[in-house]
């Protein structure tokens, strides 16, 4: 019996390889948690090292653009964003935070040769998680003990 890798196999009768499985883990864990996708990514060989430290840096630039830089340019320094512009701040957090691990699994994914039908259903499978914890969060936070 012979295996066929997920990347070349045209048809819906294919058996797929540990570093299949790994492959298509690594690429949603990166989306989802980043960390866990991270060790999954260098795990794997099907990746080469520049491959692995764009999947590295680039959502580690993302945290600091989120964490340093908009908090310094917003608050931080005594600058101030004009009326009305905090949503450009919040929309770069989530960018910074939820974006870029977003962009680096799209990134594993194309250089995995993922088809283009299995990477857009991982992503949507992240996102749909991502959604699901961000109205998690935002339920449990309006939550308020002594409150009807």
């Amino acid at each position: 019996m012979s295996q066929h890798s997920l990347l070349h196999s045209p048809g819906h009768d294919r058996e797929w390889s540990d570093q299949d499985v790994l492959t298509m883990v690594a690429v949603g864990a990166t989306a989802v948690l980043w960390p866990v996708g991270l060790v999954l990514a260098w795990a794997n060989p099907r990746w080469k090292l520049a491959d692995k430290l764009v999947a590295t840096l680039l959502p580690i630039g993302g945290l600091m653009f989120s964490l340093l830089v908009l908090p310094a340019g917003a608050r931080g320094l005594g600058l101030s964003t004009p009326a009305g512009m905090n949503w450009l701040i919040e929309l770069g957090h989530y960018g910074g935070l939820m974006g870029v691990p977003l962009v680096a699994a799209l990134y594993l994914g194309v250089r995995a040769g993922l088809s283009r039908r299995l990477l857009a259903g991982l992503l949507l499978l992240a996102l749909l998680v991502l959604a699901l914890a961000q109205l998690a969060f935002f339920l449990g936070s309006q939550l308020q003990p002594g409150r009807p």
